[in-house]
């Protein structure tokens, strides 16, 4: 289950259409997006707005789950280096809060298309090396010494997920956007460099984690149940549940076929009381 964090729509609109994911209704203040169990989540700017979002996103999930999730950050960030082209990706091998001056150490991703990586430096504001403009915040070429990328999510995003999921199923990566000259990019400039990393990306985040091995509820199974439950008007928390339980069947009966109710029964389900005793007397026979 790989999910990604964006700060912006911009950054996520290439993986929202190759994707086609639809947004998730949910309590929360996020935008969640999902495509089967591929998820997309839009947090705002700022390194506290996208450590609220994953905060909210990982309590979605149980523990279990979390543990299989391929979790990424990916979008813009402006360059000191000259040298460094427009459009450039980057995986953070070391990210630095300014603010708190706390340093974090992703995981080498060793297979990735990717192989350039380099330091991340998250700051509360923009950064520009133009001293004129007064929404930036401006760095003199000495502030500047032994910075290559800055953001304003990465350290936040990174210390949050840190919370919730392995170290080693964390990553973070940077496209190239400005070298810092003060001025916002245009959205359709970064939808069209995001969208060149994608293409190469696209397949490395579907991938599953190496370490993490076949989940035989979410190949065998659940889509078994999928197929009996597609005329019930299942709640989500209905099918959450439901799937807990398959999961608590399967792990005391591996080789055991999966108890469903008799079909002639879904036709008398007249009543959302009729339909919550049905599905409880289901999710009993599965833990019995």
């Amino acid at each position: 289950m790989p999910a990604l964090f964006f700060a912006i729509l911009s950054e996520a609109k290439p993986w929202l259409t190759k994707l086609d994911a639809k947004p998730i209704s949910h309590s929360g203040k996020f935008r969640i997006f999902q495509k089967e169990n591929h998820y997309i989540v839009i947090s705002g700017t700022g390194k506290l707005s996208i450590a609220l979002a994953v905060s909210e996103f990982a309590h979605i999930f149980t523990k279990t789950e979390r543990n299989q999730m391929k979790v990424w950050n990916l979008g813009i960030a402006g360059s000191t280096n000259s040298e460094h082209t427009l459009g450039d990706f980057f995986w953070a091998n070391k990210i630095t809060d300014v603010s708190s001056q706390r340093d974090f150490y992703p995981d080498r991703i060793l297979n990735s298309k990717f192989q350039k990586e380099t330091n991340l430096k998250t700051f509360d504001r923009p950064v520009t090396k133009d001293h004129t403009k007064d929404r930036f915040l401006s760095l003199n070429e000495n502030e500047l010494q032994n910075i290559s990328l800055v953001d304003m999510e990465g350290s936040g995003f990174f210390e949050a997920a840190s919370l919730y999921f392995p170290l080693e199923n964390i990553a973070v990566g940077k496209v190239v956007s400005d070298h810092l000259e003060g001025n916002f990019c245009k959205a359709e400039d970064v939808e069209t460099m995001m969208a060149k990393t994608m293409e190469g990306l696209f397949d490395e985040w579907k991938t599953p984690l190496p370490w993490v091995s076949a989940d035989p509820i979410e190949s065998i199974d659940w889509p078994i149940v999928e197929s009996f439950i597609q005329n019930l008007r299942l709640t989500e928390t209905m099918k959450h549940d439901l799937k807990k339980s398959v999961r608590f069947y399967r792990l005391r009966h591996p080789h055991s076929q999966l108890p469903f109710p008799e079909e002639p029964d879904k036709s008398n389900l007249k009543s959302k009381t009729d339909l919550k005793n049905y599905f409880d007397k289901w999710r009993h026979s599965l833990h019995v």
